[in-house]
């Protein structure tokens, strides 16, 4: 069984609140091996080093949507506690 890693970005002014403010909203792309282990630790660190967001938004099909300077990487665990099931924005 291989692993998987989870890429996340949070995204700026994607969603509105209960009031209709602007507020960022997450995309998060799992790849390799959707029942594996879970990349952590140094190894997730020294894989996210690596990754460039336009390549990101890119593979998503979402690079002529969004510009690069409008996201920022996070953790998949700042994803969860953020853009996880029944979570507002």
């Amino acid at each position: 069984m291989g692993k998987k890693v989870r890429i996340c970005l949070e995204r700026q002014r994607l969603g509105m609140d209960e009031n209709g403010k602007p507020c960022p909203a997450g995309i998060c792309l799992t790849l390799g091996d959707e029942d594996g282990e879970e990349m952590t630790g140094a190894e997730y660190e020294t894989f996210l080093q690596q990754v460039k967001i336009e390549e990101v938004l890119r593979l998503a099909c979402l690079d002529k949507l969004y510009t690069p300077a409008d996201c920022r990487l996070i953790t998949p665990d700042e994803y969860d506690r953020k853009y996880g099931e029944d979570e507002p924005c």
